[in-house]
This record gives structure tokens, C-alpha cells and sequence, in this order.
């Protein structure tokens, strides 16, 4: 990789110092800050740079407060310090570019200068383009494939209440016997309120209740 060092910025106003920064990523889906922290240095070492400044943030957006002036270095352990999918990624990317910043990926072996980030930005979009229609595509011809050979599509609603309706001389039954209704909801694996449901539906069963419903 290029050798990364300091320079002075001249313009006719101002004097303005171009920083290398390390980004260490806080957030619980990348590995620890310490460990990042740490590759970030070997790489600084290798080749012959300085981290100037260490920023810990959980969000790339963070830097737009972090960073007052543009065109700096900035370095990330790894990719997942950008975002944990490409849409992410995307977002990130377009940030960093608009800093006008120097991108450096050490696990990756990247190093993006803000030059190339839009040609690197279209084509994320166009991966994430190309991978919603596979998807969709993918999606669409399984579930014809299995409406065709009449799987039944949607999601299944289980009605405890109905699970009863063949249970009824065993209800009556155990309700001869004297069993409560709690016992007897236990019995059939199903809750009191649906048992009680289940009463509401068919409240012919109480006539055949002899000496009445025992709670």
C-alpha cells in the first residue's frame, strides 16, 4: 500500500492540516475496540504512518460532528465498521465521500481515495440492485412453484376452539365424573378461556351436564 503521511493544505485563506484517523467501531456486531485499536496500529506501523487521532463512534455519521475540515485519512479495522449489509454500507460510503475523505480498510487491504468513492458507490448500488431483483425473482417462482403443487400458502391460524369440536362426550364425561374445568382444559392440552370459548359455542352442552358445570 502507498505510504500514507501528513501534508499542509495551502490555499490563499488558509493553512489547513490533513489528518490520518483511526475509527474505532463501538458497535456489538464488530469485534472489540482494542483488538481494532490494535490492527489499526500494525498497518500504521508497516507503512511508515501516524494515527493522529482515534475516533470511537457507533455510527459513521458521527464523523460530520467529529470532523470540522475535509480531505483527511481515515482508518478502519475492517469493512463491518461501514455497516453490517450493503445498503449500509452504501450509507456510509456516501457520507465519507462527501467529507472528501481518504477510505482505508485494513483487513481488506483497501485504501479508496475520495476520487474513486463514486465509482465505488454506483457499483454497491448496483449490487444491491442486482441482488433485490434475485430475490425477488427467487422469491416470487418458489412460492408459485409450491402454490402449483397445492401447498397452501400464508400462514397457518391455529383455532384452539375448533381443536374441541370432536371432544365433546369426552367433556361431558369428565364433567359427570365431577372433574373442574381447569382439570379438565389440563387434559385436553388446551387453556380455560378456550374451553370456556368453546361452552359459549355450543351452549347446548349444559343441558347434558347433569347436576351443572363444576367450576
Amino acid at each position: 500500500m502507498q505510504l500514507l503521511k501528513h501534508f499542509l493544505c495551502f490555499s490563499a485563506w488558509r493553512v489547513e492540516l490533513i489528518m490520518i484517523l483511526g475509527y474505532l467501531d463501538s458497535n456489538k456486531k464488530n469485534i472489540d475496540v482494542e483488538s481494532q485499536r490494535q490492527q489499526i496500529l500494525s498497518y500504521t506501523s508497516e507503512t511508515g504512518s501516524e494515527v493522529d487521532m482515534f475516533v470511537q463512534e457507533s455510527e459513521i455519521k458521527a464523523l460530520r460532528l467529529s470532523l470540522k475540515t475535509n480531505d483527511h485519512t481515515v482508518i478502519f479495522a475492517n469493512i463491518v465498521a461501514l455497516g453490517a449489509s450493503l445498503f449500509q454500507i452504501k450509507e456510509s460510503l456516501l457520507i465519507l465521500a462527501q467529507l472528501n475523505l481518504t477510505v482505508v480498510l485494513v483487513k481488506e487491504g483497501y485504501v479508496w481515495r475520495s476520487k474513486n468513492l463514486a465509482e465505488i458507490l454506483s457499483g454497491l448500488e448496483l449490487a444491491i440492485d442486482i441482488r433485490n431483483s434475485l430475490s425477488s425473482i427467487v422469491t416470487k417462482k418458489a412460492l408459485a412453484d409450491k402454490k402449483a403443487s397445492g401447498f397452501s400458502l400464508g400462514r397457518k391460524s391455529r383455532n384452539k376452539k375448533r381443536r374441541l369440536d370432536d371432544k365433546s362426550d369426552e367433556i361431558i364425561m369428565r364433567k359427570l365424573r365431577g372433574e373442574s374445568n381447569l382439570e379438565i382444559a389440563r387434559a385436553l392440552g388446551v387453556a380455560p378461556t378456550t374451553l370456556y370459548g368453546f361452552y359459549r359455542q355450543h351452549p347446548e352442552l349444559k343441558t347434558r351436564f347433569a347436576g351443572g358445570e363444576n367450576a
